[in-house]
């Protein structure tokens, strides 16, 4: 089964074990009509009271999206992605879902597929959706949902980690073949005795560390330096490479 056919067997498991108003049921099923028809005048007269969003209970809003969802909606498994829908038949149903949904602090977007003449309302944001399974009642596919969301985020935080390291890494690699090229270049040219004491115990350092990040060079000196004062020694023997 799908992750969407898990979820609706569970609301509707959730259904059979509960006691429901009629207030509650006319809500669920005013839901179901939402999806259905083709113009909002086609819904009975009955149901027009779930139109006035001010005086809906939180448990009415309740029934009314597991209606909407039941009857068109769909949850991507967040394995593969995080995205939420239901659609509409009718423009004006879905506008009023929209405005129902933000009034839930949710922020629904709506799309029309003209081909099918349907109207979809979709969610890509990974909390909103883990909000809308808490409020359709589905908690072990909350939890399900949960557990796969820790597990991408902590693989995410990973990986972002390991590329900027290698990133890091790259960028040190660079600067270090730059400064030691640098520093050949001074001796060939037999300018390394006009260099400062400073700046000769700098490109020592350097030729005898040359994988060294500043920070590692920084703690191999046998004099106190900070890493700025080492990137700004190693930079003015570069300066001083490129005009010779």
């Amino acid at each position: 089964m799908s992750f969407s056919s898990d979820i609706k067997e569970e609301i509707l498991n959730n259904f059979s074990n509960k006691k429901y108003s009629e207030m509650l049921l006319n809500a669920e099923k005013f839901g179901e009509y939402l999806t259905v028809v083709k113009q909002k005048k086609e819904i009975d007269e009955k149901y027009n009271i779930y139109f006035d969003i001010s005086k809906l209970s939180e448990e009415c809003i309740r029934e009314i999206l597991k209606g909407i969802f039941l009857s068109s909606g769909c949850i991507v498994n967040p394995q593969y992605d995080y995205h939420f829908e239901v659609t509409f038949k009718s423009k004006s149903c879905s506008n009023y879902v929209c405005d129902l949904l933000s009034v839930l602090d949710f922020t629904p977007k709506i799309l029309s597929r003209e081909k099918s003449n349907v109207y979809v309302i979709y969610i890509k944001e990974a909390e909103q959706i883990s909000l809308m399974l808490s409020l359709l009642g589905a908690t072990n596919c909350l939890l399900s949902y949960e557990e796969v969301r820790v597990e991408k985020n902590v693989k995410n935080t990973i990986n972002r980690t390991i590329n900027c390291e290698a990133a890091n890494l790259s960028k040190t690699i660079n600067s270090s073949v730059k400064q030691i090229e640098a520093i050949k270049k001074i001796r060939k040219k037999r300018k390394f005795n006009t260099l400062s004491e400073k700046l000769q115990e700098t490109a020592f350092l350097r030729e005898k560390y040359p994988n060294a990040s500043l920070d590692e060079l920084s703690k191999y000196c046998n004099y106190n330096i900070s890493k700025s004062g080492l990137k700004h020694r190693l930079d003015k023997i570069v300066e001083i490479a490129n005009t010779i």
